[in-house]
């Protein structure tokens, strides 16, 4: 599956959407909007808690695995059911090689909203990622689709092991890591980027952020799922290193939220993913730009960049870091110098 068949399984594919060789440029280019839909940002029926935080074990060794595009019930007429449990058979996997003390799940967790399904989709997919038994964060994806937004916050909210606190902030929130003593040694931002990228609702809640004396002065990483415009102009300026299979697809991010992140201070990262054939990384002003690894095998993509995860190790005492892809028979990649 090529992105060009993804998209026509989607509700708002893209005519002509194309999937090329490397550095080939896609139909829906980094400045290309897509039709907006309001994915993760009405508000909810009632009052939900608004922070979170994890207790780490280990402040010098904490162990983060990011899974981006999952996308549970993608093609199920064609692929059935067996592709959906070969991704969750390697979630479980990948949990016991590694200990992950969180998921960061980036997006793209169901796929669509076909016949209205997206409510049952979005249920399944929650139940599975809360039954893995390892504390989890959300980010909004663009194939996240269902009817009732409001509906999905609460049940993102009290799903069991799921940190997700976005539900009065349109899907962008923070969790706290904290040591034993519940000081707070680090933040995850986690921002819903729709459809099309970030956008001013998600740079107003980042500036408020900046602007909030509360807010502890710790480091900080990045999660979202459409990667920045930055990541595209990285790429072209020769400065990362990885796999680029498709061209970046930001839709409508202009370039001006990389100075919100600057803006708000502490970013040491961002890990990003929806480029299921990207895997790359790029520095800028001291903050990294990371692709996630496409990790459902019903996605497209798999054929020409395996399919795993990201997993990613942290000091917070000494603010060092390191990332690696890694899959499910135990092998790992970093991308060579």
């Amino acid at each position: 599956m090529n992105r060009r068949h993804f998209l026509q399984t989607s509700t708002l594919a893209a005519a002509g959407t194309t999937l090329g060789l490397p550095n080939s440029a896609s139909a829906l280019g980094p400045l290309e909007l897509r039709p907006a839909k309001a994915i993760g940002l009405a508000a909810p029926d009632k009052t939900l808690p608004t922070t979170a935080s994890l207790k780490v074990t280990d402040p010098t060794e904490v162990k983060i695995l990011q899974l981006t595009d999952i996308h549970f019930f993608c093609d199920r007429d064609t692929l059935g059911e067996k592709v959906d449990q070969q991704t969750l058979d390697d979630f479980k996997r990948l949990i016991d090689l590694h200990k992950p003390e969180l998921l960061a799940v980036t997006g793209d967790l169901w796929h669509d909203n076909p016949d209205q399904r997206g409510g049952e989709f979005s249920a399944w997919a929650m139940d599975k990622m809360s039954a893995l038994g390892i504390p989890w964060l959300f980010t909004w994806g663009n194939h996240d689709e269902l009817d009732d937004y409001a509906a999905a916050q609460v049940a993102l909210t009290e799903s069991e092991h799921c940190l997700y606190r976005g539900g009065h902030s349109g899907g962008n929130y923070e969790v706290k890591l904290t040591d034993k003593d519940g000081s707070v040694i680090w933040q995850l931002v986690c921002l819903n980027t729709t459809n099309q990228g970030v956008q001013d609702a998600q740079e107003n809640w980042l500036a408020a952020r900046a602007k909030d004396r509360s807010r502890p002065n710790t480091n900080a990483f990045c999660f979202l799922h459409i990667p920045l415009l930055e990541y595209h102009r990285l790429w072209h300026s020769g400065k990362c290193q990885g796999v680029q299979g498709e061209e970046v697809c930001t839709y409508g991010e202009d370039g001006s939220a990389f100075a919100s992140l600057e803006e708000l201070g502490g970013i040491k990262a961002c890990f990003c993913g929806h480029d299921h054939v990207n895997d790359y990384s790029g520095s800028r002003e001291g903050i990294e730009l990371v692709y996630g690894r496409a990790s459902g095998h019903a996605g497209y993509g798999g054929d020409e960049v395996r399919k795993g995860g990201k997993l990613i190790t942290l000091n917070t005492v000494d603010g060092t870091y390191a990332w690696k892809s890694v899959f499910a028979d135990g092998t790992s990649w970093v991308p060579s110098a």
